[in-house]
């Protein structure tokens, strides 16, 4: 060991240079073939045909890889507009239901059943074909009468329909009240005994159907509803009518059953016998605004309507229409006696 360290020197070493060349011309060269070989084996991927570095730099797969890359981009693009750009089919817009008229067909009778009727009744609603089976409406019971000044039984808007004088009882001052000659069918304001159908104030209806007459003020219009003359309306200027409506009676059936059928709101012990000038006999409510006549096949309502208002103006008007009736099958044309 030599001195210097002794005593905490640190010594200093040299090395001594020493050149050695290394002759390489001894060594055998590679031919082509090893070469190619090294080189394969030594480079990224080798031995593997599908290695990204092989796909990526051989031709062949390059020209694969980018074909299917592009066709992978037309089909996306292509499905993106099929489905983003495709017209959406539109949906036809509701129509309105054609509604049909039904065919009317001719009655039939329904078989026996064990349905109960009520339930019948709230499933379907009855709605009239023809007029024959029209509910008939009746006036109020409850109407009150218009002025009638002289107390003649004539209300002062009918005088007029009568030739009559509202302030005077007996017109015509032959002793008879006014309202007595109309019932009796003459002529109030005649100073001689006359036929009220020669006074120029009625005409005659005569029913072209069923063949009954009857007489009604000549100012007043005439015309029949259901053009077959089973409803005729006799109508005065203010809205007023009288209408006789005709009803067919079934067979054996009796004129209570019928009322019972079509006026089931109606007090049947109210009705009073009537009889009209021409002997046709019928029925009449109490006050005198609805009368009945009956037939063997047939029976003739005929009811007063007002209008909006609660009084009866031509009162005088129905009774003259009730007096004057003549069913077609009586055909006797009496000659009224002086009263």
């Amino acid at each position: 060991m030599p001195a210097d360290f002794y005593g905490g020197v640190n010594p200093v070493v040299k090395f001594k240079k020493v050149e050695k060349e290394v002759v390489l011309s001894g060594q055998p060269a590679l031919t082509a073939a090893e070469k190619k070989i090294l080189d394969k084996s030594t480079t990224a991927g080798s031995g593997l045909a599908l290695h990204p570095a092989n796909l990526l730099t051989n031709k062949k797969y390059a020209i694969i890889f980018g074909s299917g890359l592009f066709a992978v981009v037309v089909a996306g693009v292509s499905a993106y507009y099929y489905f983003q750009l495709k017209p959406k089919p539109i949906a036809p817009s509701p129509q309105p239901p054609v509604i049909s008229e039904p065919a009317v067909a001719p009655a039939v009778i329904a078989p026996t059943t064990t349905e109960t009727p009520a339930l019948v009744a709230t499933t379907t609603e009855i709605v009239p074909t023809t007029l024959a089976e029209a509910a008939l409406e009746f006036p109020s019971a409850l109407l009150g009468e218009s002025a009638d000044l002289d107390k003649d039984d004539i209300t002062d808007t009918a005088e007029e329909l009568f030739g009559t004088d509202p302030s005077k009882p007996d017109s015509d001052e032959d002793g008879y009240n006014d309202g007595h000659e109309v019932f009796y069918l003459y002529n109030p304001a005649g100073k001689e005994p006359m036929k009220l159908a020669d006074s120029g104030y009625v005409k005659e209806y005569a029913n072209p159907v069923f063949g009954y007459r009857t007489y009604y003020p000549t100012g007043w219009a005439v015309g029949s509803v259901d053009g077959e003359s089973r409803d005729v309306l006799f109508s005065t200027i203010t809205g007023e009518n009288i209408e006789i409506r005709t009803f067919d009676l079934a067979p054996n059936e009796i004129f209570a059953d019928w009322f019972a059928r079509w006026a089931p709101n109606e007090n049947y012990g109210d009705l009073l016998d009537f009889e009209s000038r021409f002997f046709s006999a019928g029925k009449s409510r109490k006050d005198g605004l609805v009368y009945y006549f009956i037939d063997q096949n047939r029976v003739y309502v005929l009811a007063y309507h007002t209008t909006d208002s609660n009084t009866v103006n031509y009162r005088s008007a129905m009774l003259l229409l009730a007096r004057s009736f003549q069913l077609a099958a009586i055909g006797l044309e009496a000659a009224p006696a002086q009263p």
